[in-house]
Parts: C-alpha cells; sequence; structure tokens
C-alpha cells in the first residue's frame, strides 16, 4: 500500500488512480459538449444577428445570471446524480462562455473585406461559415476548453464531495475527499493524497493550457506573470 489505507482498509493508490478515469472521463467529454454546442450558438448568433441573435444572447445571459454551482445542483436535483448527468450538466454550465466567445469573433470576421468578397461571388452562407468563419474561431475556443479542463474537472469533484455526482463507492477524488473527511479521526491519509492528487492535476492542465496559449497566440508569451 503505497499511499496508506482508508477507514476500511482499501488501498488509497489504487482508487486514486481509478479515480483518474472518473476525472478524465468527466471533463473530456463535458468540455467537448460545451466547445461543440458553443461553437454552433457563437456561428448562428454572431452571422445570422438580428432576432436569433438576440434569442441565443439572452438564453447564454439567463443560464449566466445563475451561479454555476447552483444551476448545476438545481439540474441534478431533477435528474438525479450519476455520471451521465454530471457530464450534461457541466457541458449546458460551461457551455455560454465558448458561445460568447465565438460569437464575438463571428462578428469581427464576418465583416472582413475577403468575407465580403466571398459573399459578392455568390458563395453560400454555408460555405462562408466553413470555410472562413469556422477556421478563424476554433483556435481561440480550443485554448479555452484546454483552460478550462482543470477546472472541470475541479467541479466534478467538488459535485462528488456534495454527493450530486458520482455516488460512492465508485472512487471518485471527490468521494474520496467526502469519505475521508467523514473519517478524518480513523484515517487521514485519503484527505491528503486526494487533495495533492487533485492540485498537482489542476496544475498540470493549467500550465498545459498555458503553453498551448503561447503556441496559438505567441504575442501573449511574454505576458505571464505581468
Amino acid at each position: 500500500y503505497w499511499l496508506g489505507t482508508d477507514h476500511l482498509g482499501r488501498d488509497i493508490f489504487s482508487r486514486l488512480v481509478y479515480g483518474s478515469r472518473i476525472a478524465f472521463g468527466t471533463a473530456l467529454p463535458s468540455v467537448a459538449i460545451a466547445l461543440t454546442t458553443g461553437i454552433f450558438f457563437g456561428l448562428i448568433a454572431g452571422y445570422v444577428g438580428g432576432k436569433v441573435d438576440n434569442v441565443i444572447v439572452v438564453i447564454m445571459d439567463t443560464l449566466q445570471a445563475f451561479p454555476s454551482i447552483m444551476l448545476s445542483l438545481a439540474i441534478l436535483a431533477l435528474l438525479g446524480p450519476s455520471l451521465v448527468n454530471v457530464i450534461i450538466v457541466i457541458g449546458i454550465t460551461w457551455m455560454p462562455n465558448y458561445a460568447r466567445v465565438i460569437r464575438a469573433q463571428t462578428l469581427s470576421i464576418r465583416e472582413k473585406a475577403y468575407v465580403e468578397a466571398e459573399r459578392s461571388l455568390g458563395a453560400t452562407d454555408k460555405g462562408i461559415l466553413l470555410s472562413h468563419i469556422l477556421p478563424n474561431v476554433i483556435a481561440p475556443a480550443l485554448l479555452l476548453a484546454a483552460m478550462d479542463l482543470p477546472w472541470v474537472i475541479t467541479f466534478e469533484s467538488g459535485l462528488s464531495f456534495m454527493g450530486m455526482g458520482v455516488r460512492p463507492p465508485t472512487p471518485s477524488w471527490g468521494v474520496i475527499l467526502s469519505e475521508g473527511f467523514n473519517h478524518i479521526f480513523e484515517s487521514q491519509w485519503p484527505i491528503l493524497w486526494s487533495g495533492i492528487t487533485l492540485a498537482l492535476t489542476t496544475l498540470g492542465f493549467t500550465l498545459f493550457g498555458e503553453a498551448l496559449r503561447d503556441v496559438l497566440d505567441p504575442r501573449l508569451s511574454g505576458t505571464r506573470g505581468l
């Protein structure tokens, strides 16, 4: 037992390794849902404009009017706590961030001269969106997704800690933390090692996001720490 055992004598190291599957298996599809739906609604709102834009903006503003944790807890209270529901809820909660970024980029790019030239030559809206706008807005969205991964992992752990995410005995990091607090006087190792694992994972993905930012936007490479 490299990292000791919990109050039931279960190996903490093996539970943390299995918990990493839950963490990454939740974060990646959640961010993918938020990214794809955010790109879709952001492109439509920014390119079509008018009433369609107003409706989408109102929906996104409504979702962002509630704190993320409160909105997630409310939806999970209706759907019930499960891994699939957590993925869906996090995807919905994070979606407005991507929609806003994509919409702002689309509003700027659709007025560019080369887009107007394509439109005057008879290019379809679908062709303009897929050939000229989407390739130019995908980089900021991917950067935002990379920066969101550590926060999504922490968010899922928080939901599981409160009993609204993955349920025991499935060893997610949030569940391990919760069980550790409930039996803190019997064994302190679960809290210590799960907390360290969560902190190191968050730090690692944050550094990865910053490195990706430097690659996608070299202009920001010298601003770190300022």
